[in-house]
């Protein structure tokens, strides 16, 4: 284990040297601006050093997402372009995990695997580049909005630095709420640049990129859209009233791309062992929680037993009431008036659906009761972030740009790192402990089937054999065992009773010398396992599972509208740089 304050110390040293260069670079070049898009980059490496350290680290779900990584990739291996089933986990037993959890962070952890890193790699990896790429996205996407660049370099800080981000990182690592803050501002800024010409372009960007939040977190997603479709009507409002039905165009398809990714849950959660259990009451961060976090005099945002801050951030705190005090004070220049309005106002409405005041909506909707409050924070960490850069555009005192973005970096700087890594750790254990991984935490409980037994609904032993005779005799040979694929020989020598250890759910089905054999999934002594009676004689066993027919389609839908989306914005960006390189050579 590592002592985690040495982790503060280097990224001090990592700071000092960062401004260091900077001021370096004013006294050697002080008639040249700094690149604030170049600086940028370099700010938001400084929360990532820590990846670099061997190994894995404490965290609420780093080895989790590690473990189901594994699984994701075996079944990519296996030909499933779009893998539903985790053979390996659950004791070997497997779940249908990616038909209710979000896949989309698998498929790129599991292309720097394929790449060659190992799979504690590949997540950190993954970290690294959301960190650096949310920099990005929220930086030109303030751009097209500040048409500068220094506001939109201190929303871009806001935005990267924001507590819950920092959280998601290194505390809690959930993968999908990571993914979500790189996409998000992508999604805005598409929506914005429906006002251009490039109206087809920008439909099916906009289109692919909230397919892509829907496919990074569903229930966050729901909410992204409400505050989308809000900044898309007041941009129509404000500009072109006739281009709100592109954003409705756009809505559509994102739907149609992303289908499978809700449709299935949606339509087979009535098989889920969701269906056993009585959900809880949404936890809801208190007003104190996000004003101040109570640890090491509000500069921590983890406690000592692993509790987590839901801090909004005291810059973004700082930002909020600057703002209302120039608004009341009528200091607001008209010109952005309404647009400071709106992002102040989207962001009260985000904290009040984080706050307990709004328990009764979300008691309402079942859908999104499975989650708590506290994941807004993502949108209000992104609307405080926007707002952020509108200060700085009318504030041009830069000590006082600098007093703030101090506040916003510095008041973070405890938590760049892990509570511990642990170096001993690597794949090979973790590929070891796979099947037992489940039943020590990775279980997605909303994904396992109704039929278990509702007091042990996870598999702790693995089984002595994939297949097992109960009564009777028999010779078995397994020929072929793939995540979603059992194929046995068998030589029944009398009438057997046979228990296949995978547990059942709507898409297995057995085949007995090539023809569907009826099977039983629910006895007392084996709840939710597959179990078959044969006759004396000679066999092929074939259990396959097979997407449900709703499913089936949903999966070609979503695959079909992708690749089309892809084809036609891969044509256009095509035929604008053909253009662009036949006027040049036309200049030449």
């Amino acid at each position: 284990m590592i002592d985690p304050y040495r982790m503060v110390i280097v990224n001090l040293i990592a700071s000092a040297l960062l401004l260091g260069g900077a001021l370096f670079y004013r006294y050697i070049f002080p008639k040249k601006n700094i690149n604030l898009f170049i600086l940028l980059i370099f700010v938001s490496l400084l929360p990532i050093i820590s990846l670099l350290r061997r190994g894995t680290y404490e965290s609420g779900d780093f080895n989790i997402h590690i473990y189901r990584s594994m699984a994701f990739y075996d079944s990519l291996m296996e030909g499933n372009i779009m893998p539903s089933w985790a053979g390996e986990l659950n004791a070997t037993y497997g779940y249908p995990l990616f038909i209710f959890n979000y896949t989309l962070p698998y498929y790129f952890i599991s292309l720097f695997h394929f790449l060659g890193f190992s799979f504690i790699g590949s997540m950190k990896i993954f970290l690294a580049l959301n960190i650096i790429l949310s920099g990005i996205s929220m930086f030109m996407f303030t751009k097209k909005l500040f048409k500068s660049d220094l506001p939109p370099f201190i929303s871009s800080v806001f935005f990267v630095f924001a507590p819950y981000h920092l959280i998601d990182i290194h505390f809690k690592v959930v993968i999908g709420e990571i993914l979500f803050f790189t996409i998000l501002p992508f999604s805005f800024l598409f929506i914005y640049n429906l006002q251009s010409r490039r109206i087809l372009l920008f439909i099916l960007l906009a289109a692919l990129s909230f397919s892509a939040l829907i496919m990074s977190h569903l229930v966050i997603a729901v909410f992204a859209g409400m505050l989308l479709l809000s900044y898309a009507f007041f941009v129509a409002l404000k500009n072109n009233f006739r281009i709100l039905p592109l954003y409705v165009i756009a809505l559509s398809i994102s739907l149609l791309i992303s289908l499978y990714a809700w449709l299935g849950p949606f339509l087979l959660s009535k098989y889920s062992f969701i269906q056993n259990i009585t959900l809880g009451t949404v936890y809801f961060p208190t007003f104190q929680d996000i004003l101040y976090s109570p640890w090491k005099l509000g500069l921590l945002f983890q406690g000592p037993q692993g509790e987590i801050s839901h801090l909004l951030g005291y810059g973004h705190l700082f930002i909020i009431i600057l703002l209302l005090t120039l608004l009341f004070r009528k200091k607001v220049p008209k010109k952005i008036y309404s647009e400071v309005l709106f992002w102040l106002v989207a962001t009260f409405i985000i904290i009040f659906l984080i706050l307990p005041y709004s328990r009764l909506l979300w008691e309402s909707f079942p859908i999104i009761k499975v989650t708590g409050s506290h994941r807004l924070l993502i949108l209000a960490s992104f609307t405080t972030s926007v707002l952020a850069g509108y200060f700085v555009l009318m504030f041009k005192k830069s000590w006082f740009i600098y007093l703030i973005v101090t506040i916003s970096i510095g008041s973070t700087v405890l938590n760049w790192g892990h509570r511990r890594i642990i170096p001993q750790i690597d794949d090979n254990i973790l590929q070891k402990n796979l099947p037992k991984s489940t039943s020590e935490g990775e279980a997605h409980f909303y994904a396992n089937t109704k039929w278990v037994d509702i007091k042990n609904p996870w598999f702790s032993k693995l089984p002595r054999k994939h297949l097992e005779i109960l009564k009777g005799k028999a010779i078995v040979k397994e020929l072929r065992r793939t995540s979603i694929n059992h194929v046995y020989i068998i030589n029944a020598q009398a009438p057997v009773t046979i228990r296949e250890n995978t547990l059942y759910f709507p898409g297995w089905k057995l085949y007995v010398n090539n023809k569907n054999y009826p099977f039983d999934y629910f006895t007392d002594k084996f709840p939710g396992i597959i179990t078959f009676q044969l006759p004396k004689g000679l066999y092929k066993v074939d259990l396959t599972f097979e997407n449900t027919p709703i499913r089936t389609i949903s999966l070609w839908i979503s695959l079909l509208t992708f690749i089309i989306s892809i084809t036609i914005c891969i044509i256009i960006f095509t035929i604008k740089f053909l253009r662009k390189t036949k006027k040049s050579y036309i200049t030449f």
